[in-house]
């Protein structure tokens, strides 16, 4: 028998209904797995904490922190998941006394490692695990932030700062003080990518800034630091750059926005086939070198020195050097640069094994250079004598000037200047430091 047209209406609906209700059990249990899952693909960001405080569980709380360095569990904080670990500094301070050795795996979006914010935990971290161990190991691929100026010190180490890093990911380091370290404050290994170092303050340890050259085009970037000697007993560099000198040029370890000095033995030392870039940067009274190099490039750079050094030696405000290796010199540049006293130690010219007894004009860029009380070969770098007029009566100072009076010049141009426009724009100590975020 037939089914009426009405029948066969109602089949269609029955079907339309069951299938409404079917796709609508399936939303309602697609949305209850959404809202209890932790999310696709990946967890939620975790917040991993250290505090001295700390029960050493799983870090997850203040009262489950892990607490020395070495219970970080590192393997358990994932960059790919944007975890982060943070450091209790307790209600002034807070002291550790084990190495941070950071072993997170590189990652675009790099773990980052701050001092809390958290009132109570705020306070400055201090690490400090002797003579014999380094303060803070880096592989790469992490963001260290001492959360304000000095918000983490390194005090004693063997070496303050390692940074050893290959990998195309970001890598940066800000906001911490490191001094009497037996080694290196700072030790930068080589890298083919840029390595970020801010707002740091490195003083009185053996070497305060190591970087190594070995050709690569990357390491060190130094930025808004503060580099010295406190005491005229401490007879150590401010940077150093270690290497080999053979091989192609290739651009240096990079300074802006820095104080180096004073009480520095050589403000920059390099020996390497590498060309240490300094912009804005300002130099204090160096006891040999303000800088000392194959080739340099200067750019809006202020040097300054006392007529001799505290032992009433001759000291150099820019030495440059032949290189061993002559046909792979890459010239120096020195631009907008303000010399005020020491020795201008330049060749002229520099000598060629072929032909036999060849030379050429040392390679050396200058333009608009202002130098006033210098000697030796003055006009490498300008052709004249011009006062810049600082603020600080500088003129008036003795050889032997305390380096605490040193801390506290003014190196900003008065408005009768006729150096305007030329010279560092950071132009003290204090300036400096003010900048700090």
């Amino acid at each position: 028998m037939k089914r009426s047209p009405d029948q066969r209406q109602c089949s269609i609906l029955k079907k339309i209904l069951l299938s409404t209700v079917a796709l609508t059990m399936s939303l309602a249990a697609t949305s209850q797995a959404f809202a209890t899952s932790p999310g696709y693909p990946y967890q939620q960001p975790r917040k991993f904490y250290v505090s001295k405080n700390g029960n050493n569980t799983d870090g997850l709380t203040w009262a489950t922190a892990w607490n020395e360095m070495d219970q970080i569990k590192w393997t358990g904080i994932d960059p790919q998941n944007y975890d982060s670990l943070t450091i209790d500094g307790g209600v002034g301070r807070m002291i550790y006394r084990k190495p941070m050795q950071v072993q997170v795996r590189p990652y675009y979006s790099p773990v980052r490692i701050t001092v809390s914010g958290e009132p109570g935990h705020n306070g400055q971290v201090v690490i400090a695990p002797g003579s014999q161990s380094n303060g803070i190991e880096i592989n790469g691929g992490v963001q260290l932030n001492g959360s304000k100026r000095s918000g983490i010190f390194v005090y004693g180490a063997k070496k303050g700062i390692t940074v050893n890093s290959n990998a195309p990911y970001p890598t940066s380091v800000k906001n911490i003080e490191v001094s009497h370290c037996t080694e290196a404050g700072l030790f930068v290994s080589p890298s083919y990518y840029p390595l970020g170092m801010s707002q740091l303050i490195l003083h009185d340890n053996a070497t305060n800034v190591v970087t190594q050259q070995t050709g690569a085009p990357g390491g060190a970037q130094l930025s808004k630091c503060w580099i010295y000697n406190s005491s005229e007993r401490i007879n150590s560099d401010g940077v150093r750059v270690d290497g080999t000198t053979s091989g192609p040029p290739t651009l240096g370890v990079s300074l802006s926005s820095c104080v180096l000095g004073p009480g520095l033995r050589d403000g920059v030392s390099n020996l390497t086939s590498a060309r240490p870039t300094l912009t804005n940067c300002l130099l204090i009274n160096s006891k040999r070198n303000n800088i000392s190099s194959y080739s340099v490039s200067l750019q809006n750079v202020t040097s300054f020195m006392t007529r001799l050094n505290s032992s009433h030696s001759a000291h150099n405000c820019l030495k440059l050097q032949a290189s061993p290796q002559p046909y792979n010199m890459i010239g120096s540049t020195v631009k907008k640069t303000i010399a005020y006293g020491g020795m201008v130690d330049i060749p002229i010219s520099i000598a060629f094994p072929y032909p036999p007894n060849s030379t050429r004009p040392f390679p050396l860029t200058v333009e608009q250079n202002t130098q006033y009380r210098t000697t030796g070969n003055t006009t490498a770098l300008a052709p004249t004598m011009v006062d810049p007029k600082f603020v600080s009566r500088v003129g008036l100072l003795p050889n032997h000037t305390p380096i605490p009076y040193l801390m506290g010049l003014d190196f900003s141009l008065r408005p009768d200047s006729p150096a305007v426009g030329t010279g560092s724009e950071v132009t003290s100590i204090k300036q400096l430091l003010s900048t700090f975020d």
